[in-house]
């Protein structure tokens, strides 16, 4: 209740009524039943009415709370839709759905906390009950109340349809955050993963997702094209201008996994930024080769894979021997003598890849070890135990030819700092760096197994897809980010009312930038098919106003449709009200001062209004007399 709690004043959001106030017209006639972790309670509101246009606004729609400062909306405790209504801790758990759990996962251990707690609570009020009996020197229970069911809790598409309600009421601080990521080396690459799940007017009109990340991990764009690397210029134009508008250097290298070399339209495209250096991912690189083998199964092909690799990358010798060292003193200090042999059969691969950087070998000693490496594993040594070839020499002849012009690109460009130093590893007395290598588009591999999570479901409407499409998109760039929260407006109220408080920074956060002119995801696409996506504001008043389904994988019922009690007239209302299982013993005393009504979640009616207190005394009456007769 804004208006009456806090005395603010709030206007229309309709524009046709150019922020007409809004007036008080009485307290709404229905509440909320909103779902907690745990616990269930009870949300009252006011009903607002604008004089211009006659309309009567509910004060927990999204267009006024938005209108409060900082201090008073983080104390609206919910979010509703049309029929659900969920606590704010409910939302903080879905954000994590597509990284960590799923939207089933994440519901089935809602309901099993609220079974424990209606369990708790039923145990205490039964042994309230057995232990009032004995009080009152009673042989046989006394007439008490059964405990209540415990109300029904939300299904995964409820709790969905929330976390989209959700998202879209923290768009613009989404896409200011992604806008805001730069990098020194950039990665580009196209999938297919989640560019299908488009229904509706858009549907099968995407068929690639195009990202580009940095060289931290992070997505800074990400959008969906009709076909592959078409009509890329508008995206790679909004890159350079995001650059050049916050003064950021250009990047230096540009990782791809097409369009490396020649007079490609993607060299055409960053035309402008000429000093960067395009550059082939080794693991394409090495893809294409896999193609040239019988089978993946084959039983040298893991091998075959391995030794590839080190045609093209070395470890670093003064790394190398630094391990060495180290390894050799952990031997003997176990009272050992290893032999050269025997201290590089005791490294294992993952500390050099941990402590050694690799480097590219140079062109021409790269094409001579592929070139003898295809040799080796042909004929009798590239066998099975079958007898089946690894090599399937009439492919792998045209890929030679096809690919090796394409060994210039795997070289690391010079000048340009690959391996960032994490910390440092004492072993065997020698203290170890520890590296991070920034080669490659590994980043963007493992970021598109999560594309599927993000936008959940077979379909989706395409205001849906790019909700869940952005907010996965910023939860992935904000991972490491301390303390983790995705909420960009609560960062930086903090930030700004302790500078100017009390001088200091109680929150080590550096806010996103304005959110720039680049499009993304389904808009993007959109540009190039000529269609117009939903605005958000209006996808949060559909989402409020009425029921939106949600195509979630099998796993789950319906979400439960809950019609929210009435209140009974006459009687004023506090603005939370908290249900509470019945009590043993005799009746309370009314309070002094206003009734506060508690409504039963699974009935329309009052149970402690004057009314109702009277039904209960005759009811107990009657009950006395049946029990004397």
């Amino acid at each position: 209740m804004p208006r009456k709690l806090w005395q603010v004043k709030l206007t229309c959001p309709h524009p046709e009524c150019n922020k007409e106030l809004l007036s008080s017209a009485g307290l709404h006639q229905k509440i909320r039943q909103v779902v907690a972790v745990g616990k269930m309670y009870f949300v009252a509101s006011e009903s607002l009415a604008c004089r211009r246009c006659k309309r009567t606004l509910i004060s927990w729609s999204h267009d006024l709370v938005s209108q409060l400062d900082i201090g008073h909306r983080v104390q609206f405790p919910c979010i509703l839709t049309s029929k659900l209504a969920c606590d704010a801790e409910v939302a903080s758990l879905m954000r994590q759905r597509g990284m960590v759990s799923s939207s089933i996962q994440i519901q089935r251990k809602l309901q099993e906390r609220h079974d424990e707690v209606w369990m708790q609570k039923t145990v205490q009020y039964l042994q309230d009950c057995k232990a009032s009996a004995v009080t009152w020197g009673r042989i046989l229970p006394g007439p008490f109340e059964p405990a209540p069911a415990m109300p029904p809790v939300p299904k995964h598409r409820g709790l969905m349809q929330v976390y989209a309600l959700d998202v879209l009421q923290r768009l613009d601080e989404i896409k200011a955050t992604i806008t805001s990521r730069y990098g020194r080396i950039l990665k580009m690459d196209s999938t297919t993963n989640g560019a299908r799940k488009l229904a509706g007017k858009s549907y099968s009109t995407a068929t690639w997702a195009t990202n580009v990340g940095n060289e931290h991990g992070q997505v800074i764009m990400s959008v969906l094209t009709a076909s592959d690397r078409s009509g890329l210029g508008p995206m790679v134009e909004g890159l350079i201008n995001r650059y050049r508008m916050a003064g950021v250097a250009p990047p230096e290298v540009l990782y791809v996994d097409r369009d490396c070399c020649g007079n490609t339209p993607l060299w055409r495209m960053f035309e402008e930024w000429n000093l960067m250096t395009i550059r082939l991912d080794i693991w394409h690189f090495m893809r294409r080769f896999a193609a040239g083998c019988s089978t993946h199964s084959h039983q040298l092909f893991a091998t075959f894979m391995t030794r590839l690799r080190g045609c093209i990358l070395m470890c670093h010798q003064d790394d190398l021997k630094a391990l060495c060292d180290a390894k050799r003193a952990e031997l003997e200090a176990g009272g050992r003598n290893p032999s050269e042999a025997d201290v590089l059969r005791s490294v294992s691969r993952s500390e050099l890849a941990l402590h050694c950087r690799r480097i590219t070998r140079g062109i021409e000693e790269t094409e001579a070890r592929i070139h003898s490496l295809v040799q080796a594993f042909d004929g009798d040594a590239g066998r099975d135990s079958l007898g089946v070839s690894l090599i399937n020499w009439a492919r792998m002849s045209e890929i030679i030819k096809s690919q090796m012009k394409h060994v210039s690109c795997l070289q690391d460009p010079p000048g340009v700092k690959l391996y960032t130093q994490t910390g440092t590893i004492e072993k065997g007395g020698h203290r170890l760096p520890t590296y991070r290598c920034l080669r490659g588009s590994d980043s963007l591999e493992s970021f598109k197994l999560h594309l599927n999570r993000f936008t959940a479901g077979k379909l989706q409407s395409d205001t849906i897809f790019q909700a869940f499409l952005l907010d996965g998109l910023a939860g992935w760039t904000e991972v490491e980010q301390q303390p983790i929260g995705y909420h960009h407006l609560l960062h930086h109220a903090v930030k700004s009312l302790s500078e100017e408080g009390q001088e200091q920074n109680t929150v080590p956060y550096v806010g996103p930038r304005k959110p720039t002119e680049e499009l993304m995801g389904v808009e993007y696409l959109y540009q190039q098919t000529e269609g117009v996506l939903l605005d958000f504001k209006l996808g949060v008043r559909e989402l409020e106003s009425s029921e939106v389904s949600l195509d979630i994988p099998v796993g789950g019922a319906e979400a439960e449709d809950f019609t929210p009690p009435t209140f009974l007239r006459g009687g004023s209302v506090s603005s939370i009200l908290h249900p509470v299982l019945p009590v043993c013993g005799p009746s309370p005393l009314p309070p002094s001062g206003p009734i506060i009504t508690t409504v039963d979640p699974g009935s329309s009616q009052g149970i402690n209004t004057p009314s109702a207190r009277k039904r209960k005394e005759e009811e107990e009456q009657t009950g006395t007399s049946k029990r004397k007769k």
